[in-house]
């Protein structure tokens, strides 16, 4: 849709549905989010150059921000200054109490800095990256503005004056051929680490819900879909920190805490907190299993969600930290999971 028809379709429907996420719209038009950005905000929505490395050097600088990064069912948010990026290649980690974050930039490709507007008609100022096919990875708002000079000198060091074209789609590699069940299953036995578990998928080109299905009965357990709200009621009931991982192909943004107020809302399970909230789409819910991920300080277990197409929607593991056992509250919690199934 070019861009003359596409912002009169965008105005009627905004007209119709003012209070419309720009993500929900894009959905409803048929175009990805990164489209319509240019439409929605004009001038205000600025292509950057693709320079994601020193883009994201640049924010350590910048107080603190709050982190945003989403799938289609679930949403997380955490607020804190950005630690120093390190790299392996194209994978990127950035680690702190609050901002953790994993990247994977082969997914990376468009870059925008845009200034919208709050409900309460304050300017909000934010770095958005996307995919080549345009779907947004993830987006960081400056919430200091003494830092805002510093944010606009940013912008204006990566400026560029073309905006980009978003690409249909992205070739997704194939998951290839199933391996013999028995086989796979001695492999995941034999795992030393949680990090050999992505080498073990990359081996056997498989998908994470590919494998967790064939190990099921050995190393995963199929829970009911209602399992992963009864465990954010018992998270914050017993106070017992636990780790979140929500992900898409772009990135995993971790957080590691309690869950202090769990409120539903508009059909959404909302944490709420004043540097973390998360809202999961229980409509999402599609398969959830336990999983357990042997290594040389004995088994690694994390309840895994995944979405209607066997998209990774939401892991959730016990708090751990490199050399200290979990919190003896998830011990148990899994346990009596074990015990159910």
């Amino acid at each position: 849709m070019s861009q003359t028809p596409l912002k009169a379709a965008y105005e009627r429907l905004k007209a119709e549905k003012p209070h419309l996420y720009l993500r929900d719209a894009a959905s409803i038009l048929e175009v990805s989010e990164m489209a319509l950005l240019p439409v929605a905000y004009g001038e205000d929505a600025v292509p950057l150059r693709p320079a994601f490395v020193e883009l994201l050097r640049s924010l350590v600088e910048m107080g603190p921000l709050m982190a945003l990064s989403r799938n289609e069912w679930v949403v997380i948010e955490t607020t804190g200054t950005y630690p120093e990026p390190t790299f392996e290649g194209p994978i990127g980690v950035l680690h702190s109490p609050i901002i953790d974050l994993r990247l994977y930039l082969m997914h990376w490709a468009h870059a925008y800095a845009v200034r919208s507007f709050g409900k309460d008609g304050k300017p909000l100022y934010s770095l958005q990256f996307f995919t080549h096919a345009g779907e947004a990875i993830h987006k960081v708002y400056l919430r200091d503005p003494s830092h805002l000079d510093r944010w606009g000198k940013m912008v204006d060091r990566f400026r560029v004056s073309e905006h980009p074209e978003p690409v249909s789609s992205e070739v997704v590699p194939s998951s290839g051929a199933v391996p013999v069940p028995s086989a796979f299953v001695e492999e995941w036995a034999a795992l030393q680490d949680t990090h050999d578990f992505h080498q073990l998928l990359r081996r056997h080109r498989l998908s994470r819900i590919q494998a967790v299905r064939l190990a099921e009965g050995h190393f995963s357990w199929k829970l009911a879909s209602t399992s992963v709200e009864d465990l954010l009621k018992w998270a914050k009931d017993s106070q017992t920190p636990i780790m979140f991982f929500v992900g898409n192909p772009g990135i995993h943004h971790i957080f590691t805490g309690t869950v202090k107020e769990l409120s539903p809302a508009r059909g959404w399970v909302n944490i709420l907190d004043e540097v973390f909230t998360l809202h999961l789409n229980p409509a999402g819910i599609a398969e959830v299993y336990l999983v357990e991920k042997p290594t040389r300080e004995g088994s690694i277990y994390s309840v895994e969600v995944f979405g209607p197409r066997g998209e990774e929607v939401l892991w959730i593991f016990g708090a751990r930290k490199p050399g200290l056992p979990v919190p003896e509250g998830w011990v148990r919690y899994i346990e009596s999971l074990r015990a159910a199934v």
